[in-house]
């Protein structure tokens, strides 16, 4: 993944490509700058994202909490595909997300 593939803009991190094994340090980073923002309402939009390895599922999953942690509320714009891991994995039971 090249820097390209992670935009923040306002209070919304968009992410363009596969979250393969790897890249999750580059997304935890990204993730962390938009949980640094003054805003309340974060977005991390997904729409873009068709597969999503495990250990990013952990980064997103720490960056909810974190948001948590912070009085923050993270809405997630999901893919199908996403949506689908985020089923199986039962954060869409915790996660508040919404269909690209």
């Amino acid at each position: 993944m090249s820097e390209s593939d992670f935009t923040i803009e306002g209070a919304k991190l968009v992410v363009r490509e596969d979250l393969r094994a790897g890249c999750e340090g580059e997304l935890q980073s990204h993730c962390t700058r938009l949980l640094d923002s003054p805003e309340r309402q974060l977005t991390i939009d997904l729409s873009g994202v068709e597969y999503v390895h495990s250990l990013c599922v952990g980064v997103l999953s720490f960056a909810w909490v974190e948001a948590l942690n912070r009085d923050k509320e993270v809405v997630f714009v999901v893919s199908p595909e996403v949506a689908d891991v985020f089923e199986r994995t039962g954060l869409s039971k915790v996660f508040t997300c919404k269909q690209a």
